[in-house]
């Protein structure tokens, strides 16, 4: 009984999540952010995690097979350094602190969000019926990512579960297709990052 409850509740929140878009005969190449392997990109961070804050410098080197994101503090001293790579990650550095398992899952599932790691091309797209941008949903993951039709570029993107929307991501003004500033922020666990593009 508990079961077919389970079941009935995941496709009601489904639909009404997904009943926000249409499907879309159209394919769409969407853009990926900050993946110039020839580039490095520095943000400055701002970190919020149970009333404590970090806040300091953010590198994100992309790599043929991942990206390499390193936060240093404003004296640089090492908060940590990751190594994301397609289906795994490797820790090089991390700070004391915030050596617990339960942190070092949740930055590298957020960064993974940020990145568009998971993202798959041969998804099919769908099409936002308020604005008409086009989507695209990963089920496995449960994330939708909300892209400008113009520019193919993300705008912004929610991972759901079974008590709806839990974690919201926004990239705000590009520039050269680099998002000025990227904010993402978790409904049931205080933590939220806020990146502000330096070059």
């Amino acid at each position: 009984m508990k079961k077919i409850l389970f079941i009935i509740i995941s496709l009601f929140l489904q639909s009404c999540i997904t009943g926000k878009f249409v499907s879309s005969e159209e394919n769409f190449h969407c853009k990926k952010i900050l993946s110039d392997t020839s580039k490095s990109y520095i943000y400055r961070t701002r970190m919020k995690l149970y009333g404590s804050d970090f806040s300091g410098l953010i590198v994100i080197k992309p790599e043929t097979e991942g990206h390499r994101i390193v936060f240093l503090n404003e004296i640089g001293m090492k908060f940590f350094d990751i190594e994301i790579l397609q289906n795994s990650y490797k820790i090089h550095h991390i700070f004391k602190p915030m050596n617990k398992k339960m942190l070092i899952k949740l930055l590298i599932n957020d960064f993974r969000f940020i990145l568009m790691s998971d993202i798959n091309y041969e998804k099919r797209f769908m099409r936002e019926k308020k604005s008409d941008n086009f989507a695209l949903q990963l089920k496995k993951q449960k994330e939708i990512y909300i892209f400008d039709k113009q520019t193919l570029l993300p705008k912004y993107a929610f991972k759901y579960s079974l008590f709806g929307k839990q974690t919201f991501l926004k990239y705000i003004k590009y520039k050269n297709e680099i998002p000025q500033k990227i904010n993402i922020k978790h409904k049931r666990i205080k933590f939220e990052m806020n990146l502000n593009f330096i070059k």
